[in-house]
């Protein structure tokens, strides 16, 4: 899953969470909306996770139903990698052919150098 994958996922389940708040407080979508200077169908966007919120609105929004923001925030696993993704722990090599970047002739990386994969130096082979 990309990043606009799990940005899709997190919004959408922050959307969910912030309609239960918002539910259980008894607070409209058209009162949010007028308390922070928007329009109901933006409430609306937001809860569905097709809008993405400010971070100042996030802040004024927990105020306004009295809650901290972690209730509203989504689980920090919602957006880990999945397992063998191998996330960032690659060598410079590796990341430049994943992206399919030539680096000029003659030109060297790290790992070439005798440097290892968090650039300490390594003995030759």
């Amino acid at each position: 899953m990309g990043s606009n994958g799990y940005e899709k996922v997190f919004y959408s389940t922050f959307g969910q969470m912030l309609a239960e708040a918002r539910r259980k407080r008894r607070v409209s979508q058209e009162m949010l909306a007028d308390e922070l200077g928007l329009s109901r169908t933006s409430i609306t966007n937001i809860e569905k996770g097709r809008q993405p919120v400010q971070l100042h609105t996030l802040y004024i929004i927990a105020r306004l139903l009295s809650i901290d923001i972690k209730e509203l925030l989504p689980s920090p696993e919602l957006l880990e990698l999945p397992q063998g993704a191998g996330g960032l722990n690659v060598s410079r090599s590796e990341w430049l052919g994943q992206m399919n970047v030539k680096l000029p002739e003659g030109a060297k990386d790290a790992e070439n150098k005798g440097f290892g994969r968090r650039g300490k130096k390594v003995a030759a082979e």
